[in-house]
């Protein structure tokens, strides 16, 4: 379910603890979804992302396709491409509970595959100073699709705004991992500041936290990670690329964060 909110674009938070199945599922034949939009939330077990295809997508243009499949194995093709040494298509792992962004592949080559061993994946398009033709890029999904790590995400495209969570107040569930991506649908550099936290607390932050991340040569570095009632110092995306990520144990509660970019 998507929701448009001003300049706000939100796929709604999914509520409850990971996703447990137990069969094997085979590629489709063909791809059963396209998507042609800057970014967005791919729920599916095979697509295709037609981006600009036969058009010019804009100078310093981000986006980032988060894919939540329902097998562990992704297959990746690049059917088509106008893009250049200077502009960067990749593909980065993200399915474990105890880790952020993990093993990361750049994506160059038509009709070469590449395979992540993950349900879970963010696909980034880094643009650089100048304006390139568009690409096509399918993903297929194979393998046991035995536990499924992501139950939330929120994209954030807007070039300012707020974010409350859980979303309509009340306190988060126990047992979740939410992920946030903030990435503008114009070219900027905005601010990220938390102005609320309430995340249960101890020393090492390993029970609940929340972590930041920025893009950094062409990469998805940790910056911060918090829980308790700490408010972490501002946080400028200077790549214009940023995520959040909140997970949270089996036990105790309590009513989760705010925060704001611009």
């Amino acid at each position: 379910m998507y929701l448009s909110v001003g300049f706000l674009f939100i796929a709604m938070l999914a509520r409850g603890a990971p996703e447990i199945f137990q069969n094997n599922r085979p590629e489709d034949p063909v791809p059963v979804e396209t998507v042609t939009t800057c970014g967005g939330y791919i729920v599916a077990s095979s697509g295709t992302i037609n981006f600009q295809v036969g058009g010019s997508i804009r100078a310093d243009m981000r986006c980032i396709w988060t894919l939540k499949a329902p097998a562990q194995n992704q297959r990746f093709v690049l059917v088509s491409s106008g893009l250049k040494e200077s502009d960067g298509l990749y593909l980065t792992d993200f399915g474990y509970a105890a880790a952020g962004p993990g093993a990361q592949t750049r994506v160059t080559t038509v009709g070469q595959n590449y395979t992540l061993p993950s349900k879970n994946v963010f696909i980034t398009l880094n643009v650089g100073h100048a304006p390139r033709m568009g690409f096509s890029l399918q993903f297929f999904s194979s393998g046991p699709d035995n536990y499924q790590m992501l139950t939330g995400l929120a994209a954030l495209t807007g070039v300012k705004g707020n974010y409350s969570y859980p979303v309509g107040g009340g306190q988060y569930n126990n047992s979740v991992i939410d992920w946030f991506t903030l990435c503008p649908s114009t070219p900027s550099q905005p601010t990220l500041r938390f102005t609320r936290v309430d995340v249960e607390y101890n020393a090492d932050c390993n029970f609940d936290s929340v972590r930041t991340y920025t893009w950094f040569n062409n990469q998805f570095s940790e910056v911060a990670r918090f829980c308790g009632t700490t408010i972490p110092p501002s946080l400028t995306l200077p790549e214009g690329l940023g995520l959040i990520r909140f997970n949270s144990d089996s036990t105790d509660t309590r009513t989760g964060f705010d925060f704001e970019w611009e």
